[in-house]
């Protein structure tokens, strides 16, 4: 079958449509995962470090990403997006039969993640800008962006409400079959046929990781990679934590959803949050505003932790917004597969590191577990706000020369 025609604005509007309402299926299903999974461990063990290593273990998988990505580029992008939905909602319903053995729940967590590194990449760096038309790429993104945020409002919510009234196993099967749905509505979506001619394994991840490094992605690579190692896995973290005091579960979801709720907007709104700076200057700003939220997440009191985590979700979401465009106009469309699977395993394979972290920050009182991830974070903003200066003051140099302003 030939490969799907040039992406035009009328064809746009149906082809996103498609593929939000795959994404937020699949969304939904990882963030009631997320609720699920820690307060399960938690209610078999006792132990918040068990609950956070357990969940931790989906994200590890970010490791073989680079492998993932050079797959996604050897074939058709629509049947990688739709088997990894699968690949998942099977994983899930072997876990909902499996909760009894701490092993079987580990094992089969870490193998679910295989199907997320897949399902992110594919849908988020290399379906938008093979299926949408360039002027509509911004826009797109950001109502992608806003539908997952909204997803993770929905997926906590569904979550804490069956985690309590049917219990972990039940929830579990709810969550494969969200992971089925995702994958149906994928096989609605054109066709994305491979369009380069296939390299050994080897040369695709090295053209990845020589991606990676190039000045205009590595300075986002390790900023971006040292804030997901302080808050990456600040969800479940909260959770456990809650879950200890003895809070309810639709109560914990239903405080956590109102941050992350207040992301989803952000995210919608974020082509439109100070459009006249830079990108750097823009992720600068969120990187402060978040740092600001954390420092008050630390704290003991709930109405304060709350407000922070408000700040932080509304600063990661506008972020996540900005770094992820800059992305999809730098990097062409044909290696976008092994390029961001590269760039992903440093991005998000921080994230399960975040939950070794606070595992091991757990046995610490009150403020002193949340100083790691505080001083991580602070040298992350530093990093950015050295590179930032750097990078506008690079035109201005180009500009003098080319005037002959110090020329001797």
């Amino acid at each position: 079958m030939a490969e799907h025609a040039a992406p035009t604005p009328a064809t746009d509007s149906r082809i996103l449509r498609i593929l939000i309402a795959s994404s937020i299926s699949s969304k939904v299903a990882d963030w009631q995962l997320g609720i699920v999974v820690p307060l399960a461990v938690l209610k078999q063990t006792d132990s918040v470090a068990m609950s956070l290593i357990s969940f931790s273990l989906r994200g590890i998988t970010y490791i073989w990403s680079p492998f993932l990505g050079a797959l996604i580029d050897r074939f058709d992008r629509r049947a990688v997006f739709a088997l990894a939905q699968v690949q998942q909602a099977v994983c899930l319903a072997l876990l909902a039969v499996s909760l009894n053995s701490q092993v079987s729940v580990a094992l089969l967590v870490l193998l679910s993640g295989f199907g997320g590194v897949a399902s992110n990449i594919t849908g988020q760096f290399v379906l938008i800008p093979k299926l949408i038309s360039a002027p509509a790429r911004p826009a797109a993104v950001a109502k992608l962006n806003s539908a997952i945020e909204f997803s993770k409002v929905g997926g906590l919510l569904i979550g804490g409400a069956a985690f309590s009234a049917l219990g972990p196993a039940s929830a579990s099967l709810c969550i494969a079959a969200l992971y089925s749905g995702a994958a149906l509505l994928a096989l609605l979506l054109p066709r994305v046929p491979a369009s380069y001619q296939k390299m050994s394994i080897r040369r695709d991840v090295a053209m990845g990781f020589r991606w990676a490094v190039k000045p205009e992605i590595i300075w986002l690579v390790v900023t971006m990679s040292m804030t997901n190692l302080a808050i990456g896995q600040l969800e479940p973290v909260l959770v456990t934590e809650f879950g200890q005091q003895g809070i309810n579960a639709k109560v914990i979801s239903g405080v956590m959803a109102i941050g992350l709720f207040a992301g989803a907007v952000a995210s919608r709104m974020a082509p439109r949050i100070l459009p006249a700076w830079s990108p750097e200057r823009r992720i600068l700003a969120c990187q402060v505003t978040a740092l600001a939220g954390l420092v008050l997440v630390a704290t003991p009191a709930l109405p304060t932790k709350l407000t922070g985590y408000v700040f932080e979700c509304l600063a990661v979401a506008v972020s996540n917004v900005a770094s992820i465009t800059y992305r999809q106009e730098t990097i062409p469309v044909e290696v976008a597969g092994r390029a961001n699977a590269t760039i992903r395993m440093f991005i998000t394979g921080a994230v399960p590191l975040s939950g070794f972290l606070f595992a091991g920050a757990s046995r610490l009182d009150g403020y002193l577990r949340w100083l790691p991830a505080l001083g991580i974070w602070t040298v992350a903003v530093v990093i950015w706000a050295v590179y930032t200066r750097h990078s506008e003051r690079l035109p201005a140099v180009d500009a003098l020369e080319g005037a002959g302003v110090g020329d001797r």
